[in-house]
């Protein structure tokens, strides 16, 4: 192995211990606290969370001998976690990357929604809803929609039942091209079990109050920044909380689309870490990046 070749398997190893996602931030607030913090403390420092993630993520600090623990005192049990001389000299390199970041990285644009609808005064209407925040391009059609679509799209707002190209269709071809964005399906059919199959990220039933529409939005732009599984559990958890306000409980113990809409979630949720907790957090920073 040459020199060169050794350096940079030095920095992926490096690279690859400190930036998984809550470690930098937990030894930055130890950084910043300058001495010992107990779990709470530290759980408290850094928002969103889980205690099941934080001990992981201690131990597999304290593993790499980047944090020291040590037992305060046995009844009860307290515990502190401190950076060693090693995770201190971490505080140099992390700040060159802040500093880099502000430099060189530009802020996040608004994101771009992608309005579909064959009323030119609903597409207006949603239009003027989003337009504060967003960058919103309007299609009056399907095919529109298909010469409107491509990667920068990060939401799109789909009216279900329009002549031709059917808002269906159009929703089959964004998962067929494998187009990564949230799908807000608006329209005036009240939802079926046919919905299960489906897709869309939510479910407006027409015209859709302004309030609905911005939350709606917000949301599935929010899951964006999660996982595929986690992405998948929310989206069907929207569809069985919306089936189940349109529903009777007879029909949906009737339904086998429900029973297995049913089964992936609870298969999903026993996955998960804490699918609540991460739901919450979507809620959370829709609401932030919302602004409303």
């Amino acid at each position: 192995m040459t020199s060169n070749t050794g350096q940079a398997q030095r920095v992926v190893d490096t690279v690859d211990l400190i930036s998984k996602k809550w470690h930098p931030v937990i030894i930055h607030r130890l950084l910043e606290e300058g001495g010992p913090l107990r779990f709470n403390e530290i759980k408290d420092r850094v928002d969103g969370i889980s205690a099941k993630v934080l001990t992981d993520s201690l131990a597999d600090l304290t593993e790499n001998e980047l944090l020291c623990r040590t037992v305060v005192s046995e009844s009860p049990l307290r515990v502190e976690y401190e950076l060693t001389n090693t995770g201190r000299e971490l505080q140099d390199a992390l700040e060159a990357l802040a500093a880099w970041g502000d430099r060189h990285l530009d802020p996040d644009p608004d994101p771009t929604v992608l309005i579909v609808d064959d009323d030119p005064r609903l597409v207006n209407m949603h239009a003027s809803w989003l337009d504060p925040d967003h960058t919103v391009k309007r299609a009056y059609d399907g095919e529109e929609a298909f010469r409107q679509l491509d990667e920068s799209v990060d939401a799109v707002v789909l009216d279900r039942r329009m002549p031709g190209v059917s808002g269906e269709d159009v929703l089959a071809r964004i998962r067929e091209w494998n187009l990564d964005c949230g799908v807000v399906m608006l329209s005036a059919v009240e939802p079926d079990f046919d919905i299960v199959d489906m897709g869309f990220d939510d479910y407006i039933v027409k015209p859709g109050y302004r309030h609905e529409v911005r939350e709606a939005v917000t949301d599935v732009l929010a899951r964006e920044m999660h996982d595929e599984p986690l992405r998948e559990y929310l989206a069907l958890s929207a569809k069985e909380s919306l089936l189940r306000a349109e529903k009777s409980d007879v029909d949906l113990a009737a339904s086998d689309e429900y029973t297995a809409l049913s089964e992936r979630i609870a298969s999903l949720e026993s996955k998960l870490d804490d699918p609540s907790e991460a739901a919450d957090d979507a809620r959370l920073r829709a609401i932030v990046n919302d602004g409303s």
